[in-house]
């Protein structure tokens, strides 16, 4: 558990990882796999939280050993939101007056805007990578806050930024977000539950033509 006066201590006292778990990823794999660490705070949020999403309007991607997406895994997966990303960039350009290229970036995120967040990984100290985000309906499309992602969460969730950041506002002041490992997910899923309101899914079992 992370001590007090830490980013992931705040948002701890916003969105409580009771429905989360440790992810168990295998760091040095990560290390070897994109060449560089990862930041201090997204690999607690991984032992304490691990990959879901947070009230069906956000996605928290798993950590992957992997920089290239498996046939099927292009969207939704961190290589494969990474390679999206990094399209864009090389297809559209990257931030104003940035001076670093597509491989800058990594993605951690996305939103049900269709919004893809990530780090821009242009210090040697992962701890020191702002927030990346490529707002699909904002303008201009890419924007960096001087944050790690645990801090951007918080901030989302306290309008702690002049405008939102997203796409879809769900999330913009939110006091009580709720956050949902892919498992768990999965598994009330399977059981015929919305996973996020825990009403049974009306349409469980049903085949459509």
């Amino acid at each position: 558990m992370p001590s007090e006066g830490t980013a992931l201590a705040a948002l701890l006292a916003v969105m409580p990882p009771d429905d989360g778990a440790d992810e168990q990823a295998d760091w040095d794999a990560m290390r070897r796999a994109w060449g560089v660490g990862f930041p201090s705070d997204y690999v607690a949020f991984m032992a304490t939280y691990g990959a879901g999403g947070i009230d069906d309007a956000f996605g928290v991607l798993t950590p992957e050993a992997a920089t290239e997406p498996t046939y099927g895994q292009e969207l939704g997966s961190m290589s494969g939101e990474t390679a999206v990303m990094r399209q864009i960039w090389a297809d559209e350009g990257g931030p104003d007056g940035l001076n670093a290229g597509p491989e800058a970036v990594i993605a951690w995120g996305v939103s049900c805007g269709a919004d893809i967040l990530g780090w821009l990984t242009i210090d040697d100290d992962p701890d020191k990578w702002p927030v990346i985000v490529w707002e699909r309906h904002g303008w201009p499309h890419w924007k960096v806050y001087d944050c790690g992602m645990a801090e951007f969460l918080r901030r989302l969730f306290a309008k702690g930024f002049d405008e939102c950041p997203l796409s879809d506002a769900s999330l913009w002041g939110e006091p009580s977000p709720h956050f949902l490992h892919w498992r768990e997910e999965q598994r009330r899923l399977e059981s015929g539950i919305d996973p996020y309101t825990g009403e049974p899914d009306p349409y469980f079992g049903m085949e459509f033509d």
